[in-house]
């Protein structure tokens, strides 16, 4: 369960399998500590919400070690999982939930501590996190839609350094990517409704 379509998937399971060997020591470790994934991943949300929420006024350091601390974690738990071997689809869909969970958070953040434009930010976080969902569907349902760009991480990072520099960077970054997300959501609705007109029969053309 991913959003990853066929080419990307094999370099995804490639970098995986890399990561997963590269990992290993630290998982062992973890799995004798008795930590499970769920036990990361939901350490990983408190880290997002301690970022997000926290008072920033002279602490946007810290807020940019814990929102990276955020995102070590959160590739962290699914290796963990396959060490033990215990992934299945609903810890994917566990994490998935909390890996994008942080849009809407620092999209949230961004309007409270830089001063972004909230419509923006309701429309990129909305946009984004609809269309994520039907990307994942997609996949299950084998329907081609078009490789899109994952902006999540660098939109962290532009969170991040806006409040460093006390500029809002952000907020362009939102704006731009909000109609960039509509319109993926709206190709991706177009391409499942012509699937599923179809009979189900292989990836609209």
């Amino acid at each position: 369960m991913d959003y990853f379509n066929e080419t990307e998937r094999a370099k995804q399971k490639a970098f995986a399998s890399w990561r997963d060997t590269f990992l290993a020591p630290l998982s062992d470790t973890l799995i004798r500590c008795r930590i499970r994934p769920y036990h990361i991943t939901m350490f990983a949300v408190l880290l997002l919400l301690a970022g997000s929420s926290l008072p920033v006024l002279d602490h946007w350091l810290t807020v940019s070690i814990l929102l990276f601390s955020y995102c070590v974690l959160d590739g962290l738990d699914g290796p963990v999982a396959r060490r033990m071997q215990i992934d299945n689809e609903g810890g994917a869909m566990l994490d998935i939930a909390a890996d994008q969970a942080g849009v809407a958070f620092v999209a949230a953040a961004a309007t409270w501590h830089l001063g972004s434009n909230p419509i923006g930010a309701v429309l990129f976080a909305s946009s984004y996190l609809s269309f994520i969902p039907l990307a994942i569907y997609a996949n299950q349902k084998k329907v081609t839609i078009w490789t899109f760009i994952r902006i999540k991480y660098f939109f962290y990072f532009v969170y991040c350094v806006s409040g460093l520099f006390q500029y809002d960077f952000v907020q362009y970054l939102m704006m731009l990517f909000a109609a960039y997300y509509s319109f993926y959501l709206l190709h991706a609705l177009y391409r499942i409704y012509r699937h599923h007109l179809h009979g189900g029969q292989g990836a609209a053309s």
